[in-house]
């Protein structure tokens, strides 16, 4: 699914589905365990939550991704970012607090020795 360049949402967009964004969001997004795209223009003034978050364009709110966060370099987030997985490129721009929960790093160790 996805939201156009010429689309402006105000209010809470959820669901359980991957999501495309080209426009803008005023408001919380929450998406359970998939994974949230955002072009280069797009534009999210709210908390955000999805499984895995691919930014392209500007943040501002609080984010969470319980899997992976990908800051491509057209990027600018600002606020709270808490993710197990962290990849900024550069010339992205981040400002604000960074959490990376050790919970991800203990799972994987447990998996490893569960194969044992």
């Amino acid at each position: 699914m996805g939201i156009g360049q010429t689309i402006v949402i105000k209010g809470e967009v959820s669901g359980e589905e991957d999501l495309f964004i080209a426009g803008r969001i005023e408001g919380h997004v929450h998406l359970n365990g998939c994974t949230l795209t955002l072009a280069p223009d797009s534009r999210i003034v709210g908390d955000v939550h999805a499984g895995t978050v691919v930014a392209g364009g500007r943040l501002e709110g609080r984010i969470v991704a319980a899997t992976r966060l990908e800051v491509r370099a057209t990027a600018a987030l600002q606020g709270e970012l808490s993710t197990p997985s962290l990849h900024i490129a550069d010339g992205a721009q981040v400002r604000g607090r960074v959490d990376m929960p050790a919970r991800a790093a203990r799972s994987h160790v447990e998996r490893l020795a569960a194969a044992v």
